[in-house]
């Protein structure tokens, strides 16, 4: 041991290269000279990567990765939830191998973040998340087991982020008409309405418990009072009477005090209807209403057709600022990722996860 920490302090006077990976070399000695236990403690507060001079550990990982790691836990088992594990872990720690590389190629262009946009971001931090009280922040920064300085550094490092990424890739991104149309005319699929149907519903959730009755002849039989109220509900209908006053005497829907109104709802979609209901309403015409629909889940369902709207395909101009959105967001991923595989191939990066 002696031995290996003699050589330790002579690592200082090797380059900045040289002696992380003289760190990371004799990092590996140590390990083997430990137990198992100690032998996790150190891997987990070691070193995790190394980008030219800088290293990150595993300690900033598993900060990270914390909450995910939390809600993985909740669900798979064995070899399953060892690979989603691993997978979150190396995520992170390749997010944090592309911002290091972002920073310093900020500070090797020469560039600073001034004092003054710091020391603005730390008093809004503190006006907006701690009512202004400096102390509740300072004390709340101890608790974390962070320091001012790391804070500092912490905003400074987002600021470089952003800027080195905006001007990298947003500002860069032009779309022209021209594209525009192309993507339009390729996924004419993507701006097509299905057909929708405007509806109102009266809903009676089916008794839980049957009733009996005496027939003419004599015999008990058992039967669904809330289907008896259904089939009253569905007479009244066929005489004349207006669904949206029966909706409201009757329906148990959350929407009885509107008529049973629904609104617009499709097949498929964010508007979907309940995929049980769409056969029985999907070649009904305005003004037409189902028969009683009982359902799985315990329910009566009278429906009622008030409108209909034809598929169609939305106009161009309808969706060009959504698809001017989405072709500089696919630019500026693929722009994204040229700008970090050209610092990568520029750097030293070398991972232990």
């Amino acid at each position: 041991m002696g031995c290996l920490f003699a050589k330790v302090a002579r690592v200082g006077r090797l380059s900045p290269l040289l002696r992380v990976a003289v760190f990371a070399l004799l990092g590996m000695g140590v390990l083997a000279l430990f137990p198992q236990p100690v032998h996790a403690q150190l891997l987990r507060d070691g070193i995790a990567a190394v980008v030219n001079d800088k290293v990150i550990t595993y300690l900033q990982i598993n900060e990270q990765v914390a909450e995910t790691e939390k809600l993985l836990r909740q669900n798979p088992q064995g070899d399953e939830l060892v690979d989603r594990l691993r997978e979150a872990r190396l995520n992170v720690l390749k997010a944090l191998i592309d911002r290091e590389l972002i920073i310093q190629d900020f500070k090797k262009l020469g560039g600073t973040i001034p004092d003054t946009f710091v020391n603005a971001r730390i008093e809004d931090e503190i006006r907006e998340r701690y009512g202004g009280d400096r102390t509740v922040f300072i004390k709340t920064l101890y608790e974390r087991g962070e320091t001012i300085a790391k804070f500092r550094d912490e905003i400074q490092d987002n600021a470089i982020v952003q800027y080195m990424r905006a001007k990298n890739i947003s500002q860069t991104v032009l779309v022209s008409p021209y594209q525009i149309e192309q993507y339009y005319e390729n996924n004419l699929r993507l701006f097509q309405q299905d057909e929708q149907v405007k509806i109102s519903t009266i809903v009676l959730r089916k008794s839980q418990y049957p009733s009996t009755k005496t027939t003419s002849d004599g015999k008990v039989v058992t039967y669904d009072s809330q289907e008896a109220i259904a089939k009253e509900i569905l007479y009244k209908l066929d005489t004349g009477a207006d669904f949206a006053e029966l909706a409201k005497a009757y329906s148990e829907g959350s929407n009885k005090d509107d008529g049973g109104a629904l609104g617009w709802v499709t097949a498929r979609g964010k508007l979907a209807i309940r995929a049980d209901l769409w056969p029985y309403i999907r070649s009904l015409q305005p003004g037409q209403h189902t028969d009683i629909i009982a359902t799985s889940d315990g329910f009566y369902y009278i429906v009622q057709v008030e409108d209909r709207a034809k598929a169609k395909i939305t106009p161009l101009e309808d969706v060009r600022k959504q698809i001017e959105d989405t072709i500089i967001n696919q630019q500026s991923q693929i722009r994204q990722q040229q700008w970090l595989d050209g610092l990568r191939a520029k750097a030293y990066i070398k991972m232990f996860l």
